[in-house]
C-alpha cells in the first residue's frame, strides 16, 4: 500500500507510471521487436536461450507480487537523475548502431523508472528480475579474444585426460587427431564453450534466486556456472574423441558431434543442483 497517499494520488500516479512504462516501449519498439530478435537468431551469437529470459524474468514478478506490492511507497525524486544518463546511452546505441547499448538503456530505465515513482523499497523488489534481463544481451561475437582461450584450455584439458584414460591422440593448436591420423577432430570457435557458458549462466541465476536463501549463496553458486559449462564442453569434446577413436569416425563428427551439446548441460547441470544441495 502506498504511503501517505488517498487513493485518488494513488490512482493518477499509476496512470502517469503506466504511461511512462507504455512510453518506454514505445521508444524502444525497434529494438524490442526487430533488432534483438535479429540478434538471437544470428548464428554468430546463437542465444537461442534469450527467448526465455524475459519470461523468467516475467515469472519471478509473478510469484513475488504480494512482496512486490508491499514495497510500493513513495517516489523517490533523487532517482530520477538516473534517467538522463540512461538515455543517453540508449541515445548512442541507436545513433551508433550499438544494440547493446539499447539494451542496457532500456534495462535500465526498467529499474530506473519504477524507482522514481515507487521508491528505493520497490527498486530493491525487481532488482533481479531486471537485471535478469542482461542475459539478453548479446556478447558471443565481442569476446572473440576469450573463445580463443577456452578452445586452447578445453583441448589441453581433453587431450591431457584422453591419455589419462589411454587414447593414442596427439595435440596440434585446437585439433586432437589419432596417431594413425584416421581421426581429428579441431575445437573451433562455435565450439569453444563460450555460448554454452551464457546459456548456463541464466539457468543457474535463475535456479540459485529460488534455491538458495541468502545473496551469498546465490553468488557463491552462479560463480560457479562458468567452470560448470567448460567442465562440461571438456566432457563433450572427450566423448566425441572417444566415439571417433574407437567406434566411427564419420559418425562422431556428423551425428554425435551435432547433438553432443546436450552432453554439456547434462554434466553442467548435474553438478549444478548438486553444489546447490
Amino acid at each position: 500500500m502506498i504511503k501517505n497517499l488517498n487513493k485518488f494520488e494513488s490512482k493518477i500516479r499509476f496512470f502517469i507510471f503506466g504511461i511512462t512504462m507504455l512510453s518506454l516501449i514505445l521508444g524502444f519498439r525497434a529494438m524490442l521487436f526487430d533488432h534483438a530478435p535479429t540478434a538471437f537468431a544470428a548464428p554468430e551469437e546463437d542465444m537461442s536461450y534469450a527467448w526465455y529470459v524475459p519470461l523468467f524474468s516475467l515469472y519471478v514478478l509473478y510469484v513475488e507480487r504480494r512482496k512486490i506490492l508491499n514495497s510500493l511507497g513513495n517516489g523517490d525524486l533523487l532517482a530520477s537523475l538516473l534517467i538522463v544518463p540512461a538515455i543517453f546511452v540508449g541515445f548512442l546505441g541507436v545513433r551508433g548502431i550499438q544494440l547493446r547499448f539499447e539494451q542496457v538503456s532500456f534495462i535500465s530505465l526498467l529499474l530506473i523508472i519504477p524507482w522514481v515513482f515507487y521508491g528505493r523499497e520497490l527498486a530493491k523488489k525487481i532488482l533481479f528480475p531486471v537485471l535478469f534481463l542482461l542475459f539478453c544481451i548479446p556478447l558471443n561475437s565481442f569476446l572473440d579474444i576469450v573463445t580463443v582461450h577456452l578452445r586452447i584450455f578445453a583441448t589441453t584439458t581433453a587431450y591431457v585426460l584422453l591419455k589419462g584414460f589411454g587414447a593414442d591422440v596427439v595435440r596440434q593448436g585446437t585439433m586432437l587427431f589419432s596417431q594413425g591420423g584416421d581421426f581429428s577432430i579441431d575445437v573451433a570457435q562455435p565450439c569453444s564453450g563460450i555460448r554454452s557458458i551464457f546459456a548456463l549462466m541464466s539457468l543457474t541465476a535463475g535456479y540459485a534466486y529460488f534455491n538458495q536463501r541468502s545473496w551469498l549463496g546465490r553468488a557463491i553458486l552462479f560463480s560457479l556456472s562458468i567452470p560448470l559449462a567448460i567442465l562440461g564442453n571438456v566432457a563433450r569434446i572427450i566423448t566425441i574423441c572417444l566415439v571417433g577413436l574407437y567406434a566411427d569416425g564419420e559418425f562422431a563428427l556428423g551425428f554425435y558431434h551435432d547433438y553432443s551439446g546436450y552432453v554439456v548441460f547434462v554434466v553442467a547441470i548435474s553438478a549444478m543442483v548438486a553444489s546447490g544441495e
